[in-house]
């Protein structure tokens, strides 16, 4: 008799005790580690309310789908940008949360790749001005320096002779 109360009490010390442990994992759960992904969008999908589907193409080649909540950040440089910037072929720095549960990636950060801006019309002027500098150089040499357009090469059939050649007598 003694060793069934022995073994119920037991049986109810351990039960409060897991049951205690879990409570405590619970409360002290860990935040889930950030994962960053460079890449170019391939596509957005914008027709969720909830979450827009990003995905974004590794420098591998794969195609990994995202999903980005209202509340990430999307950014371009310091300047916070709208999700309609985010274009097909844009080149994106991607911080995300990887969901064990659910098996999905949630964007914590989206960061566009800073714009490189317009040349203006006065640094585009002096680029076509340097191929004419390039043909107006050899003109200017004389006529020594000009050298004879090359003849195309001949068919390969008109190379070998339609009759072999005698070998010389000796």
């Amino acid at each position: 008799m003694k060793s069934v109360l022995s073994r119920v009490a037991l049986g109810i010390i351990l039960t409060g005790g897991v049951s205690a442990s879990a409570l405590a994992a619970e409360e002290a759960s860990k935040p889930l580690p950030v994962l960053l992904i460079k890449g170019e969008i391939v596509s957005l999908d914008t027709n969720d309310p909830a979450a827009a589907l990003l995905k974004v193409k590794d420098r591998y080649g794969f195609e990994t789908p995202i999903y980005v909540t209202p509340e990430a950040k999307i950014a371009q440089g310091e300047t916070a940008v709208p999700i309609t910037s985010l274009t097909t072929g844009t080149s994106v720095d991607v911080e995300y949360n990887f969901d064990v549960n659910t098996a999905k990636r949630h964007a914590v950060s989206v960061k566009l790749a800073a714009s490189v801006p317009a040349p203006t019309q006065a640094a585009a002027a002096p680029a076509p001005a340097a191929p004419a500098a390039q043909t107006a150089a050899p003109a200017a040499a004389g006529p020594a320096a000009v050298v004879p357009p090359v003849s195309p090469p001949a068919p390969a059939a008109a190379a070998v002779p339609s009759k072999p050649e005698a070998a010389p007598a000796k």
